[in-house]
């Protein structure tokens, strides 16, 4: 038993031994896979920049944005930064904006866009006739539908500041041509009634001057709010001094051949700066065709 002993205690130091010698090999072996593993991702990073960095100079970018000049996404900016430009040249107050996801087809492709802006009356026409300037070549802008609103700001003239929320599209041009009628509509609209109070006109008119029929701009009446949607329809909001007036305005705005089936929906006694006035509200549609005016 004591030899037994005494061999095991022998054998205990070599096979501690043996133990360490594996253990530090190992971690030789760690430390080079972890140098080798280091360098492989040095590599990598100096292969990929090279690869995206190295062949590019200033004429390829220049090729790239030939190529990816003719895209939707590219000619959606073009648009949308000619009607922004073209309303700060025109001193119209830009809102906001709002895109909707891009409807694409075959042969073409649609981006619709909703725009808000503040102006006075007499920039509406110079507002619409922008969409015009800048439809053509790849792309067409046409506005669909209107909403016009009189807000509380004035301007130290007097002007009304109107608030205008216009939905119009960004289309490729699919060989359909600009529709103006929306513009047409307002131009008729605007040799009829306003968007401006008559209640102080009307009260330091004559009473022969009431009495008139040749009506040019407004027979005492004015409109605060005006909708205009895509399938025509029209839904106007205004006050008179007289209820004859209201059927007097519908006359009117028929005679013009941009409006037709107008309607009165409901007439209410209201006091408008301390003086009694009829709120009306009409009902109707918007020609598809407006006829010329005859000279």
């Amino acid at each position: 038993m004591a030899q037994i002993k005494a061999r095991n205690s022998l054998q205990k130091p070599e096979y501690t031994g043996t133990r360490c010698v594996l253990r530090s090999e190992l971690l030789i072996q760690g430390e080079f896979m972890k140098k080798c593993l280091t360098l492989l991702i040095l590599a990598m990073y100096l292969m990929a920049g090279s690869a995206f960095a190295g062949p590019y100079n200033a004429g390829n970018i220049e090729e790239v944005k030939q190529v990816f000049a003719g895209t939707p996404l590219a000619l959606t900016r073009l648009m949308l930064d000619l009607h922004l430009s073209y309303f700060e040249r025109n001193a119209i107050r830009y809102m906001d904006v709002r895109i909707s996801p891009m409807i694409r087809a075959e042969d073409h492709f649609e981006v619709p866009v909703e725009i808000g802006f503040m102006l006075t009356e007499d920039q509406i026409p110079s507002c619409l006739r922008g969409f015009e300037e800048s439809s053509g070549g790849k792309m067409t802008s046409t506005p669909r539908s209107i909403n016009v609103s009189v807000s509380a700001e004035t301007l130290p003239v007097g002007k009304p500041l109107l608030s205008i929320m216009l939905f119009t599209s960004f289309h490729s041009n699919a060989g359909a041509s600009y529709d103006n009628s929306l513009q047409k509509t307002f131009e008729a609209f605007s040799k009829v009634t306003t968007f401006s109070p008559q209640i102080k006109k009307a009260s330091l008119m004559p009473q022969n001057k009431k009495d008139e029929k040749d009506i040019t701009v407004s027979s005492d009446t004015w409109i605060t709010n005006l909708r205009i949607d895509s399938d025509k329809r029209i839904q106007m909001t205004g006050y008179a001094t007289d209820a004859r007036l209201v059927n007097q305005l519908c006359r009117d705005l028929e005679r013009t051949g941009a409006f037709s089936e107008l309607w009165l929906s409901s007439m209410t006694r209201n006091i408008y700066e301390k003086q009694p006035v009829m709120r009306f509200d009409l009902f109707g549609k918007a020609a598809a065709e407006i006829p010329a005016e005859k000279n």
